[in-house]
């Protein structure tokens, strides 16, 4: 796809993103482990953001938005060596509780909402499988007849990916192996997608491999499967993950999933879709997409449909957002919270409102180098 053929937009600043200041722990925040929208029936329809860090003290913190509105930090104590995901399980009529993965001591940890109180879950290892990195955290229901279930994805000692599962009474481990002789290098984004023919989900992990190719590997917890997914076209080469995210053109379509990638030979963004690479071009200020902020799908239920929203920062600090839908980009500018200068995201998520028929609207946490967090949000 041409460059040229993209309806590009970027000015003005659109009036419904705001930028926040949500402050710090106490402690500076080093890093985000991620941010999903939760929602307590007893108290309203609508969902709250929840945001997941690490911050300097080594211990997991979440910054909550409270049903009066206020946002709150809470110390969850233990300790963090290595980020893996954070979920929302809607497996209780009176909502959805949050879980976040961690990797502490080579050993995989959980902390955990169970309906009435946060609790910390040793989650072990593989044997004689020590763990050092995260790769993500989805939920996934295997079947039509199965609730969503929690997983959480890492690498191992043993160079493979490891799926640890619940499969409704007990956890599991799943190795998925690696992309034959190809390491596995970081995480490009760990997706949950259905199959409206069947109404089945397959985990989908994609990872930039050693050989400086796109990797996607599949997973049932029975069988997996690795496919090389190749690169952007020559003088483009992969420079770091832009995030994951699933797209549906509408009734009737299937789900298709997209992995985002910045350029390191271009400073554009490019998404692989299926088996074919895409120009989607970068921030009309300086056509420069400096540092990945996240990605995820955002639905629209008057058509049901759901397109892409990837963020990105420019080289002036300013925060673009690009909408893909599978055909056609189009880039936004919510510029940037004064005085502060981005260093990475944190996590996005898309909150609901009472309203009927309100929309999904997605809500971007990042981290300024001087360790504050500030909320992008669609209003």
């Amino acid at each position: 796809m041409a460059l040229s053929s993209l309806p590009w937009a970027g000015a003005p600043i659109p009036p419904s993103w705001h930028w926040a200041g949500r402050g710090n722990p106490g402690p500076g925040v080093t890093y985000g482990i991620g941010a999903v929208a939760v929602v307590d029936r007893n108290v309203s329809p609508a969902s709250r953001p929840f945001v997941f860090v690490r911050a300097e003290d080594s211990h997991l913190w979440i910054l909550w938005q409270r049903p009066d509105g206020i946002f709150e930090w809470v110390d969850q104590g233990g300790k963090v060596d290595r980020p893996v995901g954070v979920i929302a399980l809607d497996d209780r009529p009176e909502g959805n509780r949050p879980y976040a993965f961690v990797i502490r001591d080579q050993h995989l940890w959980v902390r955990w909402w169970n309906g009435t109180t946060w609790l910390w879950s040793d989650q072990g290892q593989p044997p004689g499988v020590n763990l050092f990195r995260g790769l993500g955290a989805v939920t996934v229901a295997l079947k039509p007849s199965m609730s969503p279930a929690p997983f959480a994805v890492v690498i191992g000692s043993d160079g493979n990916a490891w799926v640890n599962w619940w499969n409704g009474s007990s956890w599991l481990w799943h190795s998925m192996g690696t992309p034959g002789v190809v390491g596995i290098g970081s995480s490009m984004g760990v997706l949950a997608v259905t199959d409206e023919r069947t109404g089945e989900q397959s985990l989908q992990v994609y990872v930039w491999g050693s050989d400086g190719q796109l990797w996607l590997g599949v997973t049932d917890t029975v069988y997996s499967r690795w496919t090389a997914l190749g690169s952007p076209p020559y003088p483009s080469i992969i420079g770091g993950p832009a995030g994951a995210a699933i797209i549906k053109r509408g009734p009737g379509q299937l789900s298709q999933a997209c992995c985002f990638v910045l350029s390191g030979g271009t400073s554009n963004v490019w998404v692989c879709q299926d088996d074919s690479w895409l120009d989607v071009g970068a921030p009309l200020s300086d056509h420069y997409a400096l540092a990945s902020l996240g990605a995820i799908s955002v639905p629209d239920s008057t058509n049901d449909s759901q397109y892409a929203l990837v963020f990105v920062t420019d080289g002036n600090n300013s925060v673009w957002a690009c909408r893909w839908d599978g055909v056609k980009a189009v880039w936004e500018d919510h510029g940037n919270p004064t005085g502060r200068t981005i260093d990475a995201g944190i996590g996005i998520c898309n909150t609901t409102y009472p309203s009927p028929g309100g929309p999904p609207l997605p809500n971007a946490f990042v981290r300024t180098t001087d360790g504050l967090v500030y909320e992008n949000w669609e209003q």
